[in-house]
């Protein structure tokens, strides 16, 4: 019921007449350095960028009419704009200071969220906008409907799901979790930024292509599985790591060394079990009939 609820805000929203005129609002609390925040914006932008003051600044502007509610205490606050007319909302925007080891939550219909400078937790969800973040939080969970979701950095944790959106990642990440049903992920390495390397990830899409290019750890744990997308998986040519792979009705196509797929125990598809350099890593792809092709990263 409540994803009904906000899928019908997020398509009132979009032919909404946007007549009202802005007002600005500006606020600030006491926030310890690890303390939580919480917000929440329909239609329109959150922005929450990470300082180093004990305390939070909000700044935003909405459409006349609508209202800010804003309080909490040194171990918690919370924003929530709340429209005038809550079926057919206006756009609202906001840019929120928080203490950067804070624990944020941000919950949108159509509102786009862009987070950076977090070193704490951060728990983001949205129906039909994007979510961007940049830099290094402790935990990372972020979930769209429609909408697609950036990280850009070395979260710690993270957990990405998104229905029909594109999951992109560029940096690393010891533990990730990334997944789709139509939409396409891709994960690159940042060597400019001090590269980085995976220890554990699981990839998985339903009909959505898997595109990876990055380093992965000596003793990782690296899962790929979809139905009937393609996957592209790119490794350094040196990267010591065996290989798992298994395309039920689809083809391997291996350019990473020389060995070779067969066909499937079944008669149809492909099979290919091997050891790249010295082993180590443990890579398990599993595709239906997805095609599935192993490269040496660029």
């Amino acid at each position: 019921m409540m994803r009904q609820a906000l899928f019908a805000i997020a398509a009132a929203s979009t032919f909404a007449a946007s007549g009202r005129a802005q007002v600005k609002v500006e606020r600030g609390l006491h926030l310890a350095a690890d303390g939580s925040v919480r917000i929440s914006n329909l239609v329109g932008s959150v922005r929450v960028t990470g300082w180093d003051r004990d305390s939070v600044s909000l700044r935003g502007s909405l459409p006349k009419g609508d209202k800010l509610f804003m309080g909490g205490g040194p171990q918690g606050m919370k924003a929530l704009v709340e429209p005038l007319n809550d079926r057919n909302p206006q756009p609202s925007s906001l840019e929120v200071m928080v203490p950067a080891r804070a624990k944020v939550w941000v919950k949108t219909a159509t509102a786009e969220i862009d987070v950076s400078g977090i070193t704490g937790e951060l728990d983001l969800y949205v129906v039909g906008g994007r979510i961007r973040v940049t830099g290094t939080p402790a935990e990372l969970n972020a979930e769209a409907i429609d909408g697609d979701i950036e990280v850009n950095g070395k979260p710690n944790w993270v957990r990405a799901k998104s229905a029909s959106g594109n999951v992109t990642f560029n940096g690393s990440s010891s533990d990730v979790s990334i997944s789709t049903v139509s939409g396409g992920i891709t994960v690159n390495s940042i060597p400019a930024e001090g590269g980085g390397r995976f220890e554990r990830a699981k990839i998985e899409t339903v009909t959505g292509p898997i595109r990876f290019n990055a380093d992965i750890e000596k003793g990782a744990a690296i899962d790929f599985d979809t139905h009937s997308g393609s996957m592209d998986i790119a490794i350094p040519r040196r990267t010591g790591a065996d290989f798992d792979v298994a395309s039920i009705a689809g083809t391997i196509s291996n350019d990473l060394n020389y060995s070779r797929p067969v066909k499937g125990r079944y008669g149809r598809g492909s099979e290919l079990v091997m050891t790249n350099a010295s082993g180590g890593a443990r890579v398990t792809i599993r595709s239906f009939k997805g095609p599935v092709t192993l490269r040496t990263a660029k």
